[in-house]
């Protein structure tokens, strides 16, 4: 095979330039040799950016102006103020920085730990400004919940967020992208860089009051696709956390808009063989709180409720969808078989195998009311949403994975329909909106409450009219179908 000609033999480059014999630049972290083949760039000398077990002593304070270096010396979260000169615009920034690690990072994920890539995110994050601003943005609008910071500000950082995201997006050659299925930017961090900002915005959209996700997910899609993930799985850990915050946000948002997921149904995180989303760090279980083959369900659960819906528009023989759901029932069983559904005793399961099931009944349940068309007043949908209940009941607020239950909350509660269950949602509600302060929580509840009230009237109205009894129902459901279609909150 020939090699380039602007290459020859190297013997203090990378590994993979003395290993072809090619002359390596030695740009940090990754030469243009491997940069343009996509190849792990590793140094023998150990000059590759990489978190030390224990601190490198010293008498001479650092001369490098690379920040990567300088991040070295202050790994705990205390970057030293050449850091902060060459890093931050300005000491409020750094702050946030700061709060972002402390506090932001321990609620994003299901189950905080020593390898949450979200706080791990906050390192790279300082080499890259779409990053450390997306970052920022995140932190800015989590401490103006809390009162820590004024609108203005949150105002002016989130507009240098995007502003600086647009200008990232317009760097990428489109028809080229298109063409060739690959990104035309210099190297795989930017890439990646770009994808993690924009699969982010959800964090930021879910601390607001009238942020809208729709426009960024399509944007990540693009993206995944372009970039070729929808069809390999990322080493890199904080890549691998971008690809499983997309896919699950994206199956979750599907629901929530009763339309099919953007991911295509061969992308690689929707097939259940692939077990090792979980086995291996970040577990996609432990980042979400949904394992996951059973957000495998949840997209197929997705598709089928929208070939049941054009189906019926079309007056297409239900059969072969019918066929599928019961296979998919079927499977759901055997898969969750140990789930009984009976709320455990106190202190007898962990919080996130509590959450687990939730969201295995939460399947259940859409399953129930979306693809078989049981009604709200149905026994097995009543008692499917008793079960959810019983459960989150035993969620308490604050204990890390509940952080991950408003899908499976406000799923179940739309469901609610005697007064008691409907002050448990409320009273529920208000609690982990009291302790998270996400802002589209309120925005949720709001929709709740406004299925409540159509619902309790059209039945009213409907079982004085001689209506059949089903015909009111259904048009509640297309009703709520059109609410939930029109919407532009979500959380996650």
């Amino acid at each position: 095979m020939a090699r380039d000609d602007k290459f020859s033999r190297s013997r203090t480059g990378c590994l993979q330039c003395r290993k072809k014999h090619n002359k390596c630049d030695e740009r940090q972290p990754i030469c243009s040799y491997c940069a343009l083949r996509d190849f792990d760039c590793k140094y023998a000398s150990g000059v590759k950016w990489v978190r030390p077990k224990e601190p490198i002593p010293t008498r001479h304070k650092p001369r490098s102006k690379n920040p990567r270096r300088a991040i070295e010396y202050n790994l705990l979260g205390q970057p030293s103020a050449i850091f902060a000169q060459t890093c931050f615009e300005s000491a409020e920034d750094k702050s946030a920085w700061e709060y972002y690690i402390s506090l932001v990072t321990s609620n994003v994920p299901a189950v905080d730990g020593p390898d949450n890539p979200y706080r791990q995110l906050s390192i790279p994050a300082l080499s890259s400004p779409i990053l450390l601003e997306t970052i920022v943005c995140i932190s800015t609008e989590h401490m103006l919940n809390f009162g820590l910071t004024s609108i203005d500000i949150a105002a002016k950082r989130q507009q240098r967020m995007l502003r600086t995201l647009g200008q990232n997006l317009l760097s990428i050659d489109a028809p080229a992208a298109c063409d060739a299925g690959t990104l035309v930017v210099s190297n795989k961090q930017e890439r990646e860089a770009v994808l993690t900002a924009v699969v982010l915005q959800g964090i930021v959209v879910a601390q607001t009051a009238d942020g809208v996700l729709e426009p960024h997910v399509k944007c990540a899609s693009w993206l995944m696709q372009a970039i070729g993930y929808f069809d390999k799985i990322p080493q890199n850990p904080i890549a691998r956390m971008t690809v499983q915050r997309f896919g699950m946000v994206d199956v979750m948002l599907a629901i929530s808009r009763q339309r099919r997921p953007y991911a295509p149904q061969s992308f690689i995180l929707n097939q259940p063989d692939h077990n090792r989303w979980d086995t291996t760090e970040p577990s996609f279980h432990k980042m979400t709180g949904c394992p996951q083959p059973l957000m495998c369900f949840l997209v197929r659960i997705a598709h089928l409720a929208c070939d049941v819906n054009e189906g019926l528009e079309t007056n297409t023989d239900e059969s072969t969808i019918l066929n599928e759901a019961f296979q998919l029932d079927s499977e759901l069983r055997s898969w969750g078989s140990g789930y009984t559904g009976i709320p455990p005793a106190r202190d007898e399961r962990t919080p996130l195998d509590i959450l687990t099931e939730c969201f295995y009944w939460t399947a259940h349940l859409l399953l129930a009311r979306r693809v078989f068309r049981d009604q709200t007043y149905s026994p097995r949908v009543q008692h499917l949403m008793h079960v959810c209940f019983g459960l989150m009941d035993h969620l308490s607020t604050g204990c890390g994975p509940d952080s991950s239950l408003p899908q499976p909350f406000y799923i179940a509660a739309r469901e609610a329909v005697s007064s008691e269950d409907r002050a448990w949602v409320r009273q529920k509600h208000e609690s982990m909106t009291a302790y998270y302060r996400e802002q589209q929580r309120n925005s949720a509840m709001e929709l709740i409450e406004q299925i409540w009230e159509t619902t309790d009237k059209l039945r009213e109205f409907g079982s004085g009219s001689g209506w059949p009894s089903g015909l009111e129902l259904s048009i509640v459901d297309s009703y709520v179908q059109a609410l939930d279609r029109g919407a532009c909150f979500f959380i996650f």
